[in-house]
């Protein structure tokens, strides 16, 4: 009987079709697919639109900001203010698509010449895409005369975000548009369901679709799924073939997530095979994509704690720089109370253990979200854990003149 790690090594050399131009180290991916029929590879967003101009960011910028670097989009160009250690990065959403390469281009005299590539699935952990000795790869985007220039990965990435780093230019102030490159195709799905939020696991593999068994199918192995779907979680792992029996092969068993994994099969398991046998399958209901966006913890009762976001994947905090009432009123105002009593600084709810999202808040009051609020968005945030803001609310809702609470966006 062949072991789990066997296994999982046998399910991702069935999606292998692509050769290596340059074996890679340290690249965390399910290696490029094997099939046309499961990814076909194309342009990911920046052109069409559907990659939203707030998920493109970068470093700094000098006229045009990071959203003038849509490909085909117009006569202006990215420009970072100095392009030493400059870089731009796209999110891809929440539903990682794989990566196959890039599209780059720039002005005719002024244009970036070699670049690197890093990925990260939180932007708190990147890795830069090497060789097996650990040298950055460098590719090359010099084409004289402002031509477009298509970059192949020598593995396609299955990532959320994506980050070009200048290496070299010609120019004093390099112009670059680009496109990212690579498919959407999920390669898990839910059938049977009542809706989209539920349904038998089926997964792809070795060009096929097939079933997962639902011995000691449990939360944590549902959660997967789901995250990996774009949703925040499951609400029930099912079992006992709930969602009706299928005649596809049933190619994982005994499947055990951590809970921390965003593919399926990243998760340990055992293969099927023609000694073992399985009479059910599993099934998940997922939560809908999440409808709270920000929370308060701590607190001893919910008009106070902690001010926590929801954002890339998981819940994180905001630094009490600058944090003063006019801030803390709009978290409240958009947790559906009135107001705000105090604004509180220095962790005074707790420490957390997540990212944080913001600093340096500065409202005016008339916003409905705290994410409306102007802050150091172009900057990582560099306060530490005893540095998060806090509120306290007024007891009382925000009502409308018929006396009813209002729903919150």
């Amino acid at each position: 009987m062949m072991s789990t790690v066997t296994c999982s090594m046998l399910l991702l050399n069935a999606l292998i079709g692509l050769s290596l131009a340059n074996p890679i180290s340290g690249v965390e991916t399910h290696e490029p697919y094997s099939t046309g029929q499961l990814c076909r590879s194309g342009p990911l967003g920046m052109e069409s639109g559907l990659i939203p101009d707030e998920s493109i960011t970068a470093s700094s910028y000098n006229s045009y900001n990071p959203k003038y670097a849509r490909l085909n989009v117009g006569s202006n160009f990215w420009i970072p203010r100095s392009a030493s250690g400059s870089w731009i990065q796209v999110d891809l959403g929440l539903s990682s698509p794989v990566v196959t390469g890039v599209i780059v281009q720039g002005y005719s005299s002024a244009y970036v010449s070699t670049f690197s590539v890093q990925y990260s699935d939180d932007t708190e952990s990147w890795r830069d895409l090497v060789y097996i000795g650990g040298d950055t790869i460098q590719f090359n985007g010099n084409v004289a005369g402002g031509q477009q220039v298509t970059v192949n990965f020598p593995v396609v990435l299955r990532t959320r975000f994506l980050r070009i780093l200048l290496l070299t230019w010609i120019g004093t102030s390099p112009g670059l548009d680009f496109e990212v490159l690579g498919c959407r195709d999920d390669i898990v799905r839910l059938v049977g369901g009542d809706d989209a939020l539920s349904g038998r696991v089926e997964i792809y593999h070795d060009d096929a679709w097939g079933a997962v068994c639902d011995t000691n199918w449990d939360f944590q192995d549902a959660t997967t799924v789901c995250r990996q779907l774009g949703f925040l979680e499951a609400s029930e792992a099912k079992i006992g073939s709930y969602f009706g029996a299928t005649e596809l092969p049933v190619v994982l068993d005994r499947v055990a997530c951590k809970g921390t994994e965003y593919y399926l099969d990243d998760c340990a398991f055992v293969c099927m095979d023609e000694d073992r046998t399985c009479n059910n399958t599993a099934g998940v209901v997922c939560k809908s994509k999440i409808l709270e966006t920000v929370r308060l913890v701590g607190g001893e009762s919910k008009t106070s704690g902690r001010v926590e976001l929801f954002q890339k994947v998981t819940w994180g905090t905001i630094c009490d720089t600058d944090w003063d009432i006019i801030d803390a009123g709009v978290v409240c105002r958009q947790l559906g109370f009135s107001g705000a009593t105090e604004a509180k600084t220095g962790s005074y709810f707790g420490e957390p253990e997540g990212p944080m999202y913001m600093q340096g808040v500065t409202c005016d009051g008339s916003e409905a979200k705290i994410t409306d609020c102007p802050s150091h968005c172009w900057d990582e945030p560099r306060c530490n854990s005893t540095e998060t803001a806090g509120v306290v609310c007024l007891q009382g809702n925000m009502e409308s003149e018929n006396g009813e609470i209002p729903a919150l966006q």
